[in-house]
């Protein structure tokens, strides 16, 4: 695929995701797509990295059962030699406590054909993890209410 094909790929990928649009986003991904984040998969699940789409799909859908998506807006997309990167302003709502996680979030791609084929997600890992330390407690405490 040609890079001006594959740049319009990569931000069409970015419009689905900001409209939840998770089979959307899912389509422009290999099969076998390995999609790696540097956040404790443990400790957050929902940000934790996959291997294969439908792992990918199980981890985005946790993501979207947790969090409404407010934000989702690319600042910056650029052509690299051999793949693409962005940097995008993120703002999520927990559905349950209603505390928002604003972030912003790098992702670099590489493309096999017309697809995706590895993506990396960059966050402040320290403070993803402390956020959901944060609902985590939040949660608790209502439930004690």
């Amino acid at each position: 695929m040609p890079f001006s094909a594959e740049r319009a790929a990569f931000e069409q990928a970015h419009v689905h995701w900001a409209a939840s649009d998770l089979e959307g986003f899912l389509a422009f991904l290999t099969e076998d797509i390995l999609y790696t984040v540097n956040v404790d998969g443990l400790a957050v699940p929902y940000a934790s990295s996959a291997l294969g789409k439908e792992d990918v799909r199980q981890r985005l859908q946790l993501l979207l059962d947790t969090f409404t998506v407010d934000i989702f807006k690319p600042l910056l997309i650029v052509t690299e030699a051999d793949h693409y990167r962005s940097v995008v302003a993120a703002s999520y709502t927990h559905k349950t406590t209603g505390e928002v996680l604003s972030v912003r979030v790098r992702f670099r791609v590489w493309f096999k054909g017309d697809l995706i084929h590895q993506m990396n997600e960059h966050h402040d890992a320290a403070y993803v993890e402390a956020f959901q330390r944060f609902v985590f407690h939040m949660q608790n405490a209502r439930q004690g209410e």
